[in-house]
């Protein structure tokens, strides 16, 4: 039952994802097909080496061809399979793949666990996931250096004990690790991942999102480690570690050498043609016959040329990824070449809470052991296509929510959190997370530096971490359903200004709103691209010195309202939280929003602001936000 399900979610999913991929389409030649690669000249550049190419086909379906592995306006692909009907000079529309390829992955994992045609990983996950097996405590392995990698800090005891659990784990087994924000996952993830490396093991990290794999990645040996993905999807600082900047280094020279000779033939092709051209408009036949000869030859050592630098990118890459102890990748990239056929002994899946159970099981089917990090009170998996009354199963699609339920007696906590200010973190550890994490001492210390405090913003006060501003504002629906609300656009805006006067740098603050429609809106506000302004669901795993978040709404509150998706735009504050909003309205819902009104009335935190007279008073009318909880 559970099965069908998912497969008709993912096929509503993929059609969805399908609308919005042919929408963007490069026409392309096909220049070069080889045994399991294909080189096609685009119109204009788009697609660089880890981008997963497709070309629509008749009834606008879809088709993945393959894998980039030299990309600009010539890319060559490495096919998934033979491309049945595509030979030279063959002219077709290409688009990015990934989404739906993730998809078909999905699909066809579901198919084989129907037709019983599973591999030995597979049925270890599966018996793990649909069986029941029964797992002894916890064993453990003495971790003897237990500092972190770069040895600037000892690891806190529940970081110990989590990566002392991960190194006991034997084949078959699960441990799940709930990772609240700023409590130190992503250390506990590259600890984990030397330390079984250097035990003789090899390790796959992944996640859903290329920042989350990156978070890890960079914290290891770059000798010992790989990343597999687009170089430009990849964090800068990652780059070093990515598979083509590896793959090209080893090759130096030759691969430059090569790739020139490339172009020359490349670019006297082209003259050779337009003069052909020429010579047939003035009529000289005879003589635009004479060049096919060149022609030809040319051509014919630009293929050799092409195949000779496919197979040199190849071969390298494919030395590179057998050889590395360490790989990180998304879930999907984990099953595509050049990670197709690569198996590992332990699979570490961070924010495993956003990823479904189907999506999950890509990386988990690569390894023997596996280990998913995940919060499950943040963001839980994202689709279009839901309906209202199924959306009450989104908890239980989450492949880290499912687990909990299933193995609670393999789960761990980390307790102890480092990013932000004690009453920043003082709301989720009170009402999210009941007790079960705690600031660090140090977290008392990390304030707001401010030159000076601006008229009429008292409330940007650094020894107020914890502000609700009251605006008169009113939602306004737009076309498509999202939400928008110009006051709190005009409040937002004035903060900011405030803010870059008082000489914060704009990459320190953050926006953050429910709504599209209102993320939109006030980008065209503050119009600066250094300050990053989304909604909460692009915002997970990000964090600033100072967050904005915009409620927005003023009736229905139910969407702002949830618990995960507050929690997220909350804890991504280190500094100073502003949440503004409409204060009466939140206080009649008496939900999530109306404790965090009276929370930071607690600690003199709530001000209304007088958009007509720019100023703000920290005397609301309604005095109840000054009670005690």
């Amino acid at each position: 039952m559970f099965l069908g399900f998912m497969k008709r979610l993912l096929l509503n999913e993929r059609m969805e994802a399908k609308r919005r991929t042919i929408k963007e389409v490069v026409p392309g030649e096909v220049i070069d097909v080889g045994k399991d690669t294909i080189t096609i000249s685009c119109h204009f550049p788009k697609f660089e080496e880890g981008d997963v190419v497709g070309y629509i086909k008749r009834q606008r379906e879809v088709e993945p061809l393959g894998t980039v592995i030299a990309g600009g306006k010539i890319i060559t692909l490495k096919t998934y399979r033979p491309p049945i009907g595509l030979t030279e000079s063959h002219r077709l529309n290409l688009c990015e793949a990934e989404v739906l390829v993730g998809y078909d992955l999905q699909l066809e994992l579901i198919r084989k666990i129907r037709e019983r045609e599973l591999s030995e990983y597979d049925n270890r996950v599966i018996k793990l996931l649909f069986g029941n097996v029964n797992h002894f405590r916890l064993n453990k392995k003495t971790l003897t250096n237990k500092r972190s990698i770069d040895g600037k800090f000892q690891l806190d005891n529940s970081q110990i004990d989590v990566i002392e659990s991960i190194l006991g784990l034997e084949d078959g087994e699960v441990l799940l690790v709930i990772g609240p924000p700023g409590t130190g996952k992503t250390e506990v993830i590259a600890k984990a991942a030397f330390e079984i490396f250097r035990n003789g093991g090899r390790v796959l990290i992944t996640s859903h999102t290329n920042r989350a794999v990156d978070n890890a990645i960079e914290k290891l040996p770059v000798e010992y480690t790989l990343r597999v993905g687009r170089p430009e999807k990849l964090l800068r600082r990652v780059r070093l570690y990515s598979l083509s900047y590896k793959a090209r280094t080893a090759l130096g020279d030759k691969l430059r050498n090569l790739e020139k000779r490339i172009e020359d033939l490349r670019r006297w092709l082209k003259e050779l043609y337009t003069q052909r051209d020429e010579w047939y408009k003035i009529g000289l036949k005879n003589k635009a016959l004479q060049l096919k000869s060149k022609i030809d030859k040319l051509r014919d050592e630009l293929k050799i040329c092409f195949e000779e630098r496919n197979n040199m990118l190849k071969e390298e890459s494919t030395k590179l990824v057998k050889e590395a102890k360490i790989i990180g990748s998304t879930l999907i990239k984990s099953q595509l070449p050049p990670l197709n056929n690569e198996y590992f002994d332990i699979a570490l899946i961070d924010e495993c809470s956003q990823a479904s159970i189907t999506l999950a099981m890509l990386g988990m089917i690569k390894a023997r052991k596996w280990v998913l990090i995940g919060d499950h009170k943040q963001l839980l998996p994202i689709f279009n296509t839901l309906n209202i009354r199924e959306k009450r199963v989104q908890k239980a699609l989450s492949a880290f929510c499912y687990m909990l339920e299933k193995y609670k007696s393999r789960t761990l906590w980390l307790r102890w959190h480092y990013r932000s200010h004690k009453d920043i973190i003082g709301f989720s550890q009170r009402y999210i997370y009941n007790g079960q994490i705690n600031p660090v001492k140090e977290c008392e210390n990390i304030k707001l530096k401010i030159k000076k405090v601006p008229e009429n913003m008292a409330f940007l006060d650094p020894n107020k971490p914890v502000i609700f501003l009251d605006v008169d504002g009113a939602e306004i629906i737009e076309r498509d359903g999202s939400r928008s609300n110009f006051a709190e656009i005009e409040t937002v805006k004035r903060i900011v200004d405030a803010l870059k006067r008082a000489g914060i740098k704009s990459k320190a603050i953050g926006v953050i709103t429910p709504f599209r429609a209102q993320r939109n809106r006030i980008k065209e506000s503050i119009k600066d691209e250094c300050i990053e302004v989304n909604t909460v669901d692009s915002f997970q795993g990000r964090e600033k010195d100072i967050i904005i978040f915009s409620v927005t709404s003023t009736n229905d509150l139910s969407f702002v309202e949830d618990e995960n998706r507050l929690n997220v735009a909350f804890t991504r504050a280190r500094k100073k939280l502003i949440v503004v909003g409409k204060l009466n309205p939140i206080l009649k819902w008496n939900g999530l929003l109306s404790r965090f009104i009276l929370y930071a009335g607690e600690r003199d935190g709530v001000y209304s602001f007088d958009i007509k007279a720019k100023r703000c008073s920290n005397k609301p009318k309604n005095k109840s936000v000054y009670a005690k909880t």
